[in-house]
């Protein structure tokens, strides 16, 4: 700077005096005097301080001839831009006049200073005016998109005469449709997107196939790391992540076999089910449902690398199953990431690869699975289930319901959340939600009828019992959630089995825990309700109290309804329930898991109508579904058995037999009512795929598949026959 001022202060300098002192004197005051010692002698233009350059002696005669500008390459004066840069102003030649300047310096001066200007002008155009021209800020679901307009040139003004044109006025959406928010188109064309999946590019190389396998391990494990994070997991998601990392796994290896490349992609699947918008995407896309199957089928729990590492497996044991210690220590550090950072279940939760598989299965749409998942299916549940009857007979002798942790305790541990996956997914195949013709039908009825030859039942009834235990256990209160969805998911299953086949009902009576054990969760379910109610009535429920109210109304709905499939299908249940003995408060010790044995027990039918009188006087919609359903289960325990007309009737309130049977037939009708008209909506939303309107007028069109649906569910034929049986048998009675 000092430089480049002293230079100015030379140039008009000249034109101001032509006496030495006025020079001098100029000299001296361009220059302050704390700076004055740090000014080079180039600038001055003199070898030293005292004698005068001879720039500085011309006198004003000698100022016609034009200056030469110095040389700037071999002196030490400091520019911006090398010699042709200049930050001297053109000057028009009126100011120059008053100034005292030639007019023919001033015209070279201005020549220079002019070609220095016009590289300013010839500039491009800026950033923001090429972003504002490509209308790169503007996004495609913006209502309202800029008009393209030329790009501006600085500097220059139109040449065109006349008005200007109008400009056309901008139409505004009305209010509720002018949306701020930022779209995922939006954020793709600002680069965020390509910024993003720049950042994690290098972990796309590190899982390249011909890569070394360490460090295509330690690229996976870093992408579900990252992925545990949600804002990683949201960017990810806008970036079309998820997509591409399944197949750049899928490429490197995982899910061939090797135990820490399957147990990360089992771990990536249940990652990405956290959203089923995700997981709804990537399973169109990819092999994500097929790849899961068939990794299901291989495991088991003396293979199960993650189950072996969360229990704590034996050296020898993981040596037997193919787990060096290196990869035992990746397996630990992998299942205390989805213990503690992932989110997805408790932290006593036992992580296994089956249970992530199981986890993300469950949350695909059932229509993604077919026939041939059904094989992986039922033996993995077959293989979890089959651990129950033991752990019960366990439990009865005095030992723990589950095993201690310990390294050979990993074979005999059930796992709960699996087993309720599984059971989850076995229901929506009952329910004929996949993807299977009717040509497959065959198949699958044998699959199941294979199903039922391997003691399955057994197994259900043991999964209810053991939940059922849990429930009153309170040194197993951690299990208490966990248990209340594998009960009902367990008696969905039975019902599901059960309805309207005798060889399924027949399969169930023969076990000695069926009967006492549905008994038993009728009873508790009811007791558990009433406690939940005085709570409520006194206000101190909470509420995780009112969820466990609800709960146990489903749980007593469930085991009436699979009590209703037991009698209807085999008339020899009936009698059995009349001689089953229970105590209505037992406490559920250890020796009353098979059957009761309290001193106080009455009979089965004495237990059922008292559950059935607390229902009698409530006002409450589901109440009155409750007692509806329990009267025409009384029907059909009264048909065929005087013993059970003369046991139910003795138990029920209401000073005649006439008007009991009267009370029932009325309860009976309204459930049937209400089946009736719940049905028909349930069959017109089947045909067409969504939610019905409430016109019941409107039969004529309901489609065919609907009404078939509602005609085949023959649970209006046997409500009806019910109630003319009541009525005969009131009839009677007078």
């Amino acid at each position: 700077m000092l430089g480049r001022s002293r230079t100015d202060t030379s140039v008009i300098s000249i034109s101001s005096t032509s006496e030495q002192e006025s020079i001098d004197a100029l000299s001296v005051h361009s220059t302050p005097k704390k700076l004055r010692a740090f000014v080079s002698d180039s600038v001055v233009g003199s070898p030293s301080s005292q004698s005068q350059s001879p720039f500085k002696s011309r006198s004003l005669d000698d100022v016609s001839s034009p200056p030469v500008r110095p040389n700037l390459v071999n002196s030490n004066i400091k520019t911006y831009a090398g010699k042709s840069r200049s930050f001297l102003v053109a000057l028009p030649p009126s100011q120059a006049a008053t100034m005292g300047m030639d007019a023919t310096f001033m015209d070279d001066r201005n020549a220079m200073t002019h070609e220095s200007q016009e590289d300013d002008f010839d500039m491009r155009e800026s950033y923001s005016e090429l972003r504002e021209r490509w209308g790169v800020d503007a996004s495609e679901d913006d209502p309202r998109p800029p008009s393209p307009q030329p790009s501006p040139s600085p500097k220059r003004k139109s040449k065109t005469k006349g008005p200007p044109k109008q400009v056309e006025p901008v139409r505004l959406l009305p209010n509720g449709m002018m949306n701020d928010l930022k779209s995922i188109t939006e954020l793709r064309s600002k680069g965020e997107s390509r910024r993003f999946l720049d950042e994690v590019g290098y972990l796309f190389e590190g899982l390249e196939p011909q890569g070394a396998l360490g460090v295509r391990r330690g690229s996976a494990l870093e992408i579900v790391t990252k992925l545990c994070d949600v804002d990683f997991a949201r960017r990810a998601k806008a970036a079309d992540f998820l997509g591409r990392a399944w197949e750049v796994l899928r490429q490197a290896g995982a899910g061939n076999g090797d135990k820490i490349m399957d147990s990360i992609l089992a771990f990536y699947a249940a990652l990405v089910a956290r959203d089923p918008t995700d997981l709804l995407d990537l399973a169109a896309k990819s092999d994500f449902t097929s790849t899961l199957h068939r990794m299901l089928a291989c495991l088991e729990h003396a293979n199960d690398p993650l189950w072996m590492a969360s229990t704590e497996a034996a050296a020898s044991e993981l040596r037997a199953a193919g787990i060096s210690r290196s990869e035992a220590t990746l397996l630990a550090n992998l299942q205390r990431l989805v213990r503690k950072k992932a989110g997805l279940f408790d932290d006593g939760a036992i992580i296994s690869n089956r249970l992530l598989i199981s986890q993300a299965l469950v949350v695909v749409a059932p229509s993604a699975h077919a026939l041939a998942h059904l094989a992986s299916l039922l033996r993995s549940l077959t293989a979890e289930i089959s651990l129950l009857p033991a752990r019960l007979a366990a439990y009865t002798s005095g030992l723990s319901l589950f095993p201690p942790q310990g390294p050979l305790s990993y074979k005999e541990t059930p796992s709960l959340l699996h087993l309720d996956n599984c059971l989850r997914l076995l229901d929506s195949c009952l329910l004929g939600s996949w993807s299977i013709s009717s040509e497959e039908s065959t198949t699958q009825t044998q699959k199941l009828n294979e199903l039922r030859c391997e003691n399955f039942s057994r197994a259900v009834l043991s999964l209810c019992v053991i939940c059922d235990t849990i429930f009153r256990d309170k040194e197993l209160d951690d299990n208490r959630v966990i248990a209340s969805r594998c009960i009902e998911s367990a008696l969905r299953v039975l019902i599901n089995l059960t309805h309207d086949d005798t060889l399924w009902c027949q399969s169930v009576l023969a076990e000695d825990l069926a009967l006492p054990s549905i008994m038993r969760i009728v009873v508790s379910a009811q007791r558990q309700r009433r406690m939940y109610e005085k709570c409520v009535a006194a206000e101190q429920v909470s509420s995780d109290d009112a969820d466990n109210a609800a709960r146990c109304l489903d749980r007593l709905c469930l085991a009436l309804g699979l009590l209703t499939n037991l009698v209807q299908a085999t008339p020899d249940a009936r009698h059995t329930i009349g001689g089953t003995l229970l105590d209505f408060d037992c406490p559920g010790q250890r020796r009353c898991l098979r059957e009761c044995t309290c001193p106080s027990r009455s009979s089965a039918l004495a237990c059922l109508a008292q559950v059935y009188v607390h229902y009698l006087t409530s006002s409450n919609e589901l109440d009155a579904v409750v007692r509806g359903h329990m009267a025409v289960l009384f029907g059909l325990l009264m048909q065929r058995a005087p013993t059970n007309q003369h046991a139910l009737l003795a138990a029920l309130p209401g000073d005649t037999n006439r008007k009991k049977l009267g009370t029932l037939v009325q309860h009976a009708q309204d459930f049937t009512l209400f089946y009736v008209a719940l049905t028909r909506k349930m069959a017109e939303a089947h045909a067409r795929g969504g939610d019905v309107e409430e016109d019941e007028d409107e039969e004529q069109s309901v489609h065919p598949s609907a009404r078939s649906i509602f005609r085949d569910s023959k649970g209006e034929a046997v409500a009806k026959s019910v109630i003319a049986f009541l009525q005969s048998l009131s009839g009677d009675c007078a």
